[in-house]
């Protein structure tokens, strides 16, 4: 059976609540439990990069006082001080 993310989600929020060991509640799903293990692992480490994936800006004008790491799975950039805030965002906008 395919599941959508939505439905994964839901059932490690089902999960959690069952008071289940995750084998069992695997078992009790027709999952096999090591599929349900790295699913979990998987959608929660994306959703997780997903929330930390917003920055704030500084206001228009403004240079960056510290450098800043921007991240996204397996890309990174990196801005040293002095980056003018005015460029980022239309980097940010492009992308």
């Amino acid at each position: 059976m395919r599941r959508t993310t939505e439905q994964w989600l839901a059932l490690f929020d089902q999960h959690k609540a069952s008071g289940l060991t995750q084998t069992d509640f695997a078992k009790q799903q027709g999952i096999d439990q090591t599929y349900f293990s790295y699913r979990k692992r998987q959608l929660l480490a994306w959703q997780q990069e997903d929330d930390a994936s917003f920055v704030e800006l500084t206001p228009q004008g403004m240079l960056l006082s510290q450098p800043m790491l921007l991240k996204k799975r397996d890309v990174e950039l990196h801005l040293p001080p002095g980056t003018d805030a005015l460029w980022l965002a239309a980097l940010l906008r492009a992308l």
